[in-house]
């Protein structure tokens, strides 16, 4: 049996997360909010079609052993699950949860309510499904809730080491912004926040990596802030490797005709080689253009070996195999 994309073997649908009825809800910095106390625990349960295993993750980072549909979260942070199917297939990176713990024995500060000012930072990234190469954008946002004006606003933003940043092309409706490439932290200045006049800072980056990208945001004033859950924000995503085709068929009716990489464009060079059964050399190309259509070869089974240069100039290589088919296929 000719083997498909995972994409059409497993329909993974969006994955929901929800708690348990016995936490209260709320909505923090964009994310659905789970508040329990401290010492508590509460059960967070994934959802997805033809799933046999998931991975949880707590800030981007794999917890051991978490692989069940329900687990059970005590820690503060944003929760997030990726889904499998019987084939391996993995599904997106779902959409985060955020998981607060109060503390029992240390009581809320106590601020003047002339003089508190209640900040917040939310994040969105323009691209949840990147691909190394990849340019995209965050959009940072910074709120005042309080009735006072904030002052000596900072917010800041570090940049994932699978990102790059490029500063020429920021955006901002005000403050000034400053970027330490050693430290690899944004600040973001505001000289004045005015309440319910949301500001917001567009920070262009550059996926050069595959993996989990969790990008991490804060802000802060001079006055005292009363609610200080909402001055923190995160954004977890995937980029993804290159995913390759193991089937095309050239025959003419205008769908799949060529060999076709998704996301080869975004890679400044390239260098793909195809075989026969019997190793020898049917096809090769430097900086292949999706085109290849197999012309004067037989229906059958080829290898390809496949070379794409990074943004830090080191080749990832791919190999594998590939079915041409000329008869009519039907998905």
């Amino acid at each position: 049996m000719i083997r498909r994309l995972c994409k059409i073997l497993l329909i993974c649908g969006l994955l929901v997360i929800k708690g348990f009825a016995y936490a209260q809800t709320a909505s923090t910095g964009g994310y659905t909010t789970f508040t329990i106390s401290e010492g508590q625990t509460i059960v967070l349960h994934g959802s997805s079609a033809n799933a046999v295993a998931y991975q949880w993750y707590r800030n981007g980072v794999k917890i051991s052993g978490a692989f069940l549909k329900d687990y059970k979260a005590s820690l503060a942070g944003v929760y997030t699950v990726t889904a499998f199917s019987e084939g391996g297939c993995a599904s997106n990176m779902s959409d985060g949860v955020l998981v607060v713990v109060n503390s029992i024995a240390t009581p809320p500060p106590v601020t003047k309510p002339d003089t508190a000012v209640d900040l917040m930072i939310t994040i969105r990234s323009s691209n949840l499904s990147a691909l190394p190469g990849d340019i995209f954008s965050y959009m940072l946002t910074a709120n005042n809730n309080s009735a006072i004006t904030g002052t000596h606003v900072n917010v800041t933003y570090t940049v994932p080491d699978n990102l790059e940043y490029d500063p020429q092309s920021e955006k901002s409706n005000a403050g000034n912004i400053t970027y330490n490439p050693a430290t690899r932290i944004l600040t973001w200045s505001i000289d004045r926040l005015t309440t319910n006049a949301p500001i917001n800072l567009t920070v262009p980056v550059k996926a050069v990596k595959p993996g989990v990208v969790e990008s991490n945001v804060s802000i802060l004033g001079k006055e005292p802030d009363p609610v200080m859950a909402n001055n923190v924000a995160a954004a977890v995503q995937e980029v993804n490797p290159l995913v390759i085709p193991n089937i095309f068929t050239p025959n003419g009716d205008g769908v799949n005709d060529t060999f076709s990489i998704p996301g080869l464009n975004t890679y400044s060079e390239n260098e793909i080689t195809i075989i026969n059964r019997w190793g020898s050399n049917v096809y090769q190309k430097k900086n292949y253009q999706n085109d290849w259509a197999g012309e004067g070869l037989p229906e059958g089974t080829y290898y390809y070996f496949l070379k794409v240069k990074n943004n830090k100039n080191n080749w990832d290589n791919y190999k594998g195999y590939l079915t041409l088919v000329r008869s009519k296929v039907y998905y």
